[in-house]
């Protein structure tokens, strides 16, 4: 059978269910972890080795770059992160739009 799918070109290209940005966050943050812990010499703190979780560090920052962007872009969480971050003012007055009430607006009568 033929796929008589609509193509649609607005959406992003996928692989794997990914964006190609998602999808290359995650190999190159599972490569670079799996690199790190082979190059790196055992760091000894506690009798603990802390390249094993310097490395799964490291390796989780693609998953959660794919989590962060599942349905949005980079850019609406910029928006997200500057309406908490950001400072802002809010100082009582007049409306600035005086305009967006209806004065002419002809209104029912009810008659009980």
């Amino acid at each position: 059978m033929e796929d008589v799918t609509p193509l649609n070109l607005e959406d992003s290209p996928k692989l794997f269910g990914m964006r190609y940005d998602q999808l290359t966050w995650l190999v190159c943050s599972l490569i670079a972890s799996t690199q790190l812990y082979t190059w790196l010499s055992p760091i000894n703190v506690g009798g603990q080795d802390l390249r094993l979780y310097l490395c799964i560090l490291i390796g989780g920052i693609g998953p959660v770059y794919c989590l962060l962007t599942v349905n949005e872009s980079g850019g609406n969480w910029e928006k997200v992160l500057n309406f908490y971050a950001g400072s802002s003012i809010y100082v009582p007055g007049p409306d600035p739009n005086p305009s967006r009430f209806l004065y002419d607006e002809q209104l029912p009568e009810f008659i009980e």
